[in-house]
């Protein structure tokens, strides 16, 4: 069984809500645009998670290097 990184899932989060940005502009219905709208937010929103407590170094953490 193959493993999926931390960046892997950011990366396709972000992804996804590029292309729930793209949907919108197309200009769905009033309940699509909510739709992708709050969708996108959610994405978005792990999408920052992900990045904020698995693929950032705190200024007080040190690289070997």
């Amino acid at each position: 069984m193959s493993g999926i990184s931390d960046l892997e899932i950011y990366q396709r989060f972000v992804a996804i809500a590029d292309e729930f940005d793209q949907m919108t502009a197309r200009g769905p219905s009033l309940i699509g645009g909510t739709a992708l709208s709050t969708a996108n937010r959610t994405l978005r929103g792990m999408a920052a998670a992900i990045y904020e407590h698995s693929l950032i170094v705190a200024d007080d953490d040190v690289l070997p290097q």
